[in-house]
């Protein structure tokens, strides 16, 4: 009888069609990958869940200076954050669940995220999408990865300056008094041994007598354990790329470009594999606009890097979220963009194929992308070609010395040796900002005019290879880009693009000149130049030649072009109706310069000039 009864359900199984319950499919709002990642018993995903709403911060891009970006950008965005996160923040706390907040990119990570807490999270209003944070190697792998280690490529005499420092001509523009100071970089790497000889005298958190990481370290990729409150780095990586940025040890080592700027780090790849995730790199990216102290807590953007350094890559072959869909770093990147803080990003390591800028940040248009060279000016077979994956657009934007790159380790506070990467690349160019932010401070913040700068004073390369219907031996092309960084030749444009000149001390109605001047030290022809100048409510206008559109109290000039090496050169004759400072501010703008370049000068008014003769007593 029972196998009779067997017999009947088995042919009714069949007859029917019956099959066994398909597992259930996530909520709406989850991702299939982090559904995955909880399907086990008793198993936790950390995922960042992304809620409504994103401030317009393009108001930034008028303001004038450094420290009036990065201050909008972050109140706008953390006010923004506040208000929308907030009950969310409440509910997960009222859960006794792990949380850190990104206001940066308006989400929030969730740490050890089980089932039921997906269930919930799909529930709340408040969300739009939960995705998983996929941890992977952010280190592209290439010579001395992934442990940065010594290499013996060359005999090395530590009294000399590294031969990449040379290449990109740092040592002309410390002789003109400019070496970094007074500008920051941001190392986002695998952390820093903070107490190397050639950092230390260099790192923000000392002042010679005292450390204070505050401020000026974060660890955002604690694997395992606690974050670090100290600067660790148990991969290498980032204390390499922070030594050729601003390293020296002051007794021979001169290893950086930059060596009288200030850095900070913060780890976004955790462990002696650099393993890195989203939410470890926006971590990172939102320290470098408002940095807080070792806990996280309390960001103040009065203490913001001004240029971040990543040699690092966000791999989509892992299905990083904002890597499967690489714009949604775009959310970070621009952010930092619009707060006068520039992004600069190794190109990667997966030449010679065209089209191997595949990964961001270095595909991203917020991103000022860099390539590797050898001491021969020849590109590295490893340094990836462009052009980007993600827009179409020519990458790299200029390249860099990658290849033997000597610099410091992380294994004892003395220790030095070479690798090779567009890694390597990269914190060179870090190193070129800071230079020429330090020798123009007007500049500092316009990272658009730097860019642009940086690419048209570039020296040109060219290759056999063409890619993307691009040859080689255009510029710039998708190889070498525009060419090899020059750190001269970029100040030296930038002080000869605009100049202005007055008389340093004028009488009350005294008539005097301010003369106003502009070249184009660039290769190509500059269009749609205009000029314009500021006249002070105590100045009463006289003459101007040629003659200007004056409009209120501006009075410009357009130029249709302005052919390589010419100058335009313009007069204004002014008077001053009372004693005291007269600050002269003139702008310039041309086609692909968004943010102006400004040029300053002071007069002196004084009511009446004293002439005192010399006593002589003669003994």
């Amino acid at each position: 009888m029972v196998r009779l009864w067997l017999a009947s359900a088995l042919c009714l199984i069949v007859l029917t069609g019956w099959r066994l319950p398909a597992p259930p499919e996530p909520p709406p709002k989850i991702a299939g990958r982090a559904w995955a990642a909880t399907a086990k018993p008793g198993s936790v995903a950390d995922v960042i869940v992304t809620l409504p709403g994103y401030p317009d911060l393009s108001p930034a891009r008028t303001l004038r200076t450094k420290e009036a970006k990065t201050r909008f950008v972050f109140e706008t965005l953390h006010a923004h954050a506040e208000r929308t996160q907030a009950r969310l923040r409440a509910d997960l706390s009222a859960r006794g669940l792990k949380f850190s907040a990104l206001w940066i990119t308006n989400q929030i990570v969730v740490w050890g995220a089980d089932r039921p807490t997906l269930r919930w999270l799909a529930t709340h209003t408040d969300v739009i999408r939960v995705d998983l944070d996929e941890k992977t190697r952010g280190i592209e792998r290439t010579t001395g990865y992934p442990r940065a280690r010594a290499q013996r490529l060359s005999p090395h005499v530590p009294s000399t300056i590294e031969w990449g420092v040379q290449r990109v001509n740092a040592p002309q523009v410390w002789a003109l008094g400019f070496t970094g100071q007074g500008i920051v970089v941001a190392n986002l790497d695998t952390g820093v041994r903070w107490d190397h000889d050639a950092l230390k005298p260099q790192y923000r958190g000392w002042n010679g007598v005292t450390v204070t990481h505050d401020y000026n370290w974060f660890d955002a990729a604690p694997d395992p354990g606690l974050p670090s409150p100290v600067p660790v780095d148990l991969n290498g990586h980032g204390t390499h790329t922070t030594g050729t940025a601003v390293g020296d040890d002051g007794m021979g080592n001169r290893i950086g470009v930059a060596p009288g700027a200030k850095w900070i780090a913060c780890r976004n790849m955790a462990g002696p594999w650099g393993i890195g995730s989203v939410a470890r790199y926006i971590a990172c990216f939102q320290f470098a606009l408002a940095p807080t102290d070792v806990n996280g807590n309390a960001p103040n953007p009065a203490l913001s890097a001004d240029i971040t350094s990543n040699s690092w890559a966000c791999d989509p072959n892992y299905g990083e979220i904002g890597c499967d869909v690489p714009t949604a770093l775009v959310t970070a990147t621009q952010a930092l963009r619009d707060a006068g803080i520039m992004v600069i990003a190794s190109a990667g390591n997966s030449g010679p194929t065209c089209g191997s800028v595949s990964l961001a940040p270095a595909t991203l248009d917020q991103a000022f992308t860099i390539g590797a060279t050898n001491s021969s000016d020849f590109i590295a077979g490893f340094s990836s070609r462009g052009p980007s994956a993600l827009t179409g657009r020519v990458k790299p934007d200029v390249v860099a010395p990658g290849v033997g790159v000597r610099s410091a380790l992380a294994g004892a506070p003395n220790s030095y040796g070479f690798l090779s990467g567009t890694s390597m690349a990269a914190p060179h160019v870090a190193g070129v900002v800071a230079l020429l932010w330090s020798a123009i401070p007007s500049l500092r913040g316009e990272v658009e005019a730097t860019e642009m700068l940086l690419r048209q004073t570039a020296r040109p390369l060219t290759s056999s290879q063409t890619c993307a219907g691009v040859p080689g031996s255009a510029w710039p092309n998708n190889t070498y880009g525009y060419g090899m960084v020059d750190a001269l030749a970029a100040v030296r444009a930038a002080m000869g693009v605009l100049t202005k000149t007055a008389p340093a001390l004028v009488e009350v109605n005294q008539t005097f000149t301010v003369v106003i001047s502009t070249s184009n030290p660039t290769p190509v022809t500059l269009t749609n130049v205009v000029i314009s100048t500021t006249l002070p409510a105590t100045l009463t206008l006289i003459a101007h030649d040629p003659p200007g559109a004056l409009s209120g109290d501006t009075l410009s000039w357009s130029v249709p072009s302005l052919a390589p090496s010419a100058t335009l050169t313009f007069s204004i004759v002014v008077s001053a109706s009372q004693a005291g400072a007269i600050p002269h501010q003139t702008h310039i703008w041309f086609t692909g310069l968004t943010s102006p370049l400004l040029a300053d000068a002071t007069t002196i008014v004084v009511e009446r000039r004293l002439i005192f003769p010399l006593a002589y007593r003669s003994s």
